[in-house]
């Protein structure tokens, strides 16, 4: 048996041509169906990150690929370009119009916010992902003003930016700014605008406790 034609079907054909670029050279057509060859292929393809599943079939000498894609989870705007972040933090493109579909963060920080994995493909440094999940989990359930922000990620902590109510919210990294942040905006009457830095309010609150 011999491979005669390849088939590449996906899902949503994000990152078709990302993918069958990386094919290039993995396929000899009129070669012979080898099933090792064929689980090499399919651990090879399920590795790349623009790829969450994979599926080869083989009939009648036509190889047939079912592939998956990875979604886009998130963007991440850094110097007016947009990172589409898929949900394993891989950068998977930079498509400005997928960000309208996604939570957005911008970045703005010395230190670069990906790294290259092994292979060379760009991944979200741990950190940041971090992060990102705080923000998303606080953000959703225990924002106390009640206005989607727009979100900056720099390397000394977050801004919150809240257009509507003219507000500034500069948190440190960790938890416990965003702690300080829900108590303060509980405590005000109403959300009065201005630039309020909570990125040291609660390593001084801890020192203070434990000194008592």
């Amino acid at each position: 048996m011999k491979i005669e034609r390849v088939r590449i079907k996906l899902d949503k054909n994000l990152w078709g041509s990302k993918i069958t670029d990386m094919l290039t050279g993995q396929i000899l057509i009129n070669s012979p169906y080898d099933e090792n060859k064929i689980k090499d292929l399919t651990s090879f393809i399920s590795s790349l990150p623009w790829v969450r599943k994979v599926d080869i079939s083989f009939i009648k000498g036509t190889l047939t690929i079912n592939i998956e894609e990875e979604p886009v989870k998130l963007c991440i705007i850094s110097k007016n370009e947009a990172f589409n972040v898929g949900e394993n933090g891989y950068i998977l493109g930079k498509d400005k119009k997928l960000c309208s579909q996604n939570q957005t963060f911008f970045y703005k920080g010395k230190t670069p916010f990906f790294i290259k994995d092994s292979k060379g493909f760009p991944k979200v440094t741990e950190n940041i992902l971090l992060e990102i999940s705080l923000i998303t989990q606080y953000i959703s359930s225990k924002n106390p003003i009640k206005e989607k922000p727009e979100i900056l990620l720099t390397d000394t902590g977050i801004k919150l930016l809240y257009p509507q109510h003219k507000i500034i919210v500069f948190l440190g990294n960790g938890e416990n700014s965003w702690q300080n942040f829900q108590k303060l905006f509980k405590i005000l009457s109403r959300p009065y605008s201005g630039y309020y830095d909570l990125r040291f309010s609660g390593l001084l609150i801890e020192k203070g406790r434990k000194n008592d």
